[in-house]
């Protein structure tokens, strides 16, 4: 084996310890192919043995929050060997230009000396990362090595874990969102305050409090919202509190609830419909019917007016009241014939309130008039149109 041979693969020695750090296998490769290092450098160049080793200083690192990563440099060589320390990055990939910290040192290494690089990051999302340790150096030969390092790190989120659902709705409707909170230590939280705030919809009564949460427990609040209740809404939501130890904090969240439309529902329909005629009075009755899965409340019927028919004197309109799903409740209202029509249509206005908006539509009865006055009421039934 040649001394250039030997270099290469004695240059570098990696080790990975600390707290939330674990050792990988080590790349360290040179920048330029040894082969074409002069032969009569490689032949008076001593190998030299450099270790190189990161340590996270935070016992665990918080989401949001600066945290430190050490990097050891030592030239344990016992000759008079020498590396000079170019540069330490860390990297989100291995090959990428993604930097997220770099320092250069630009100090030399004799035998026994040593550097401790601190460089300080944060990270915005909790769980496992995997960060990318290289560091650039130079041989007392002239000959360039890096050499690239991975190190995970675990990030958490010392905060209160919030969750969002929201109930199905109608677009416009009001529903409930439900907020959860979760205290994700063992120690307890106190004086708990959760304010929730939106530019798309109107939150009302927007403040819930809670004396104290306890660790790992979870506590839910429901909040009221109206307005554009229709696919996707941005709360935000400010949260804050006091932990176990007296140390006041605070976090504000953003949360995208996707309000989801009802898929079926409650909605009227006019069912088992017949008209009876006495005289110029033509009486409505039949079943207001919910074919739907939700209740409706304020359910009413009412004769509306055309060119052949006008609201009855007496009974034009009939409050139903509150209908529960699958399920029905009859009405009989008046109407006055007003012209001599072989065939007449009937306007019958259908309203009720479901999800807390009012629902208005028209539903219409052929009725066919006998060619004779009748001298007893005669009866047609019809469904509607």
């Amino acid at each position: 084996m040649t001394k250039t041979q030997l270099f290469t693969c004695l240059v570098v020695l990696l080790s990975a310890v600390g707290a939330g750090v674990v050792p990988h296998a080590v790349d360290a490769t040179p920048t330029e192919d040894a082969a074409s290092v002069d032969a009569a450098v490689a032949q008076t160049a001593a190998p030299t043995l450099v270790t190189v080793r990161t340590e996270l200083n935070e016992t665990q690192p918080e989401v949001g929050s600066n945290f430190t990563l050490t990097t050891h440099v030592e030239n344990v060589d016992d000759g008079d060997g020498n590396v000079f320390v170019e540069s330490v990055e860390i990297r989100r990939t291995p090959d990428g230009d993604d930097v997220v910290a770099e320092e250069k040192p630009k100090k030399r290494l004799w035998s026994g000396d040593s550097l401790q690089n601190r460089q300080s990051l944060e990270l915005g999302e909790t769980g496992e990362h995997t960060l990318y340790v290289r560091v650039e150096f130079r041989h007392g030969n002239g000959e360039s090595y890096e050499v690239v390092q991975p190190v995970d790190v675990t990030v958490f989120d010392p905060h209160p874990l919030m969750a969002v659902e929201a109930e199905s709705t109608l677009p416009g409707s009001r529903t409930t969102l439900n907020v959860s909170l979760t205290n994700g230590v063992r120690e307890p939280i106190r004086n708990v305050e959760l304010q929730v705030q939106s530019d798309g919809v109107s939150v009302k009564d927007n403040r819930r409090n809670v004396a104290q949460l306890s660790g790992t427990a979870t506590e839910t609040f429901s909040f009221e919202v109206s307005g554009e209740t229709s696919e996707t809404v941005n709360l935000t939501a400010d949260l804050e509190y006091t932990t176990a130890n007296g140390t006041q904090r605070s976090v504000t969240r953003t949360l995208t609830p996707t309000l989801t439309e009802l898929s079926n529902p409650g909605a009227v329909n006019l069912t088992g419909i017949s008209v009876s005629r006495r005289g110029q009075t033509l009486q409505v009755t039949g079943s207001a019917s919910n074919v739907g899965t939700t209740d409706v409340l304020s359910v009413v019927v009412g004769v509306q007016s055309n060119s052949n028919v006008s609201p009855g004197q007496s009974t034009a309109e009939y409050f139903v009241g509150e209908i529960p799903s699958s399920d029905f409740s009859s009405f009989k209202v008046q109407a006055n014939l007003d012209s001599n029509a072989s065939s007449v249509t009937i306007p019958l206005r259908v309203s009720y309130i479901v999800d807390d908006v009012r629902r208005v539509r028209t539903v219409s009865l052929t009725y066919d008039v006998p060619r004779t006055a009748p001298t007893k009421s005669s009866t047609r039934t019809r469904r509607f149109r």
